[in-house]
């Protein structure tokens, strides 16, 4: 069982101070990989720490950790051996992303130490860096994503003033990250004078935290309301609840806006739809454009695949590609990671690429998956309406939270064999406040309540997937 561990401090020959070896030994691990496996297997693993004989390393998920062992594992200690020969095996973690700070309501905000975030961040040059790789010319456009290419087109181009600012809507892995540093890229390219700034929403709440600390809120105004001439904002639903932080940025977008400057916002969820958004900030998002991405098309999903195959110099018969957009309809890096698999073991076993060797990748990664169980549904009800386990377990009846609690209750039954009784031990619920529920959910569904499909859509395309990277 792969353990969720928060990244530590390195240790040992690989620890502090020698991250030149570790890089080092994932650079000898590029030889027979293509650049895109290289990309999407080696340069995310993480070292994590060196314990007696054992080297522990981090990886992204649990799809990470299984092509790691089955690819590389042999490899890779023997790589390790070199530098530090007592090692005598290989242990996978499961790589936590840092703790951000769930709320800044109140005095007492928690952050970075003001430290941690150095000056020329906040004053820094406009230019950001954009993966090279997420461009117009690359993104494949098809009618689930059609209007989002074009709406994105139109702000980097500045051609019509009612289209200054957008918001690209989807659910992770879908495109709306590649759209948002497409734009980056072209303006970069045909305006370089122009300043851009581009930020996650988490990155923007960390930079606010730590210059409040350090005294330095101005010089983050001026970056972001005067020294701004596009602002490229990603994952907005992570502000949710977070009161000072959202009031911060409605005072930037009403300054930008009002001047004419371009902005782009992405997220998971349409702002009207995302909660604990206070109404000041859901007003003046409610101006800005929403272009949706929805999930691709058969058609669309083969021209990814065949586009991706190209990218990495690899010939792929059309009947792989269809195999393999017929079989894997989630989403778009689900899709790639397979494509990827199958070409990495081609490559490895000198073997052709064909809808038998495709089968085998893509029956190992997606049956490598863990089971829809009740705890799964109960975190993904708390990443979509942004609660914890423990506000859904509690007694509490705000409408927020009953609705999320009933929404889980709902999707228990509809993903698994769980009997009514152990659907309320998992919620702290009895048989009958479970019974309740699902009566008022099917109610709910059959009256065709639009926020309610909503939501259940948005979750439960989360679990198909498991949102993947």
């Amino acid at each position: 069982m792969n353990q969720r561990v928060a990244a530590r401090p390195s240790e040992g020959r690989f620890g502090q101070g020698m991250s030149l070896e570790w890089q080092q030994l994932k650079t000898a691990l590029r030889d027979g990989l293509s650049r895109g496996q290289y990309d999407l297997w080696v340069a995310t693993l993480e070292f994590q720490r060196v314990e007696h004989d054992e080297l522990v390393v981090g990886c992204k998920n649990g799809l990470h950790t299984n092509w790691v062992k089955n690819e590389l594992e042999e490899r890779l200690l023997r790589l390790a051996q070199k530098q530090l020969p007592r090692l005598k095996s290989i242990k996978y973690e499961i790589s936590a992303p840092p703790v951000a700070p769930n709320s800044d309501s109140g005095s007492g905000l928690s952050g970075p130490n003001p430290r941690q975030i150095a000056i020329q961040d906040v004053i820094g040059s406009p230019k950001a860096k954009f993966n090279p790789r997420f461009t117009f010319e690359q993104f494949v456009v098809g009618p689930c994503n059609q209007f989002a290419y074009a709406a994105s087109m139109a702000v980097a181009a500045s051609q019509h003033h009612y289209n200054q600012s957008v918001y690209l809507l989807a659910d992770p892995g879908l495109g709306k990250s590649h759209l948002a540093h497409a734009v980056g890229n072209r303006l970069w390219t045909q305006q370089p004078d122009a300043k851009v700034r581009y930020v996650t929403a988490e990155q923007f709440t960390n930079e606010m935290i730590s210059c409040l600390k350090g005294d330095r809120m101005e010089s983050f105004k001026r970056k972001y309301r005067e020294d701004c001439d596009v602002l490229l904002l990603e994952k907005l639903e992570f502000l949710s609840g977070k009161n000072k932080i959202q009031s911060e940025l409605m005072f930037t977008l009403d300054e930008l806006l009002d001047r004419g400057k371009r902005v782009i916002c992405t997220g998971n969820a349409s702002p009207k739809d995302i909660p604990r958004l206070n109404n000041d900030l859901r007003s003046r998002l409610s101006g800005v454009l929403v272009a949706p991405i929805d999930r691709p098309d058969f058609g669309t999903r083969v021209a990814i695949i065949s586009r991706k195959a190209g990218y990495e110099q690899v010939k792929l018969p059309m009947d792989v590609a269809e195999f393999l957009a017929q079989e894997v309809a989630g989403d778009i890096r689900q899709l790639e990671s397979c494509l990827i698999g199958t070409i990495a073991k081609s490559n490895i076993m000198h073997i052709p690429i064909t809808i038998g060797l495709a089968q085998e990748v893509v029956r190992s990664m997606l049956d490598y998956l863990p089971k829809l169980s009740a705890e799964h549904i109960l975190q993904a009800v708390c990443a979509g309406f942004q609660v914890s386990i423990e506000d859904l377990r509690s007694p509490a009846r705000t409408k927020q939270i009953a609705l999320a609690r009933h929404l889980g209750m709902y999707l228990c039954r509809q993903y698994t064999s769980e009997s009514l009784s152990n659907i309320g031990k998992t919620f702290s619920r009895s048989h009958s406040s479970v019974a309740y529920a699902l009566k008022k959910m099917k109610n709910e569904v059959a009256a065709k309540n639009s926020n309610i499909k909503r939501q259940l859509e948005h979750i439960s395309q989360r679990l198909e997937t498991r949102c993947l990277f």
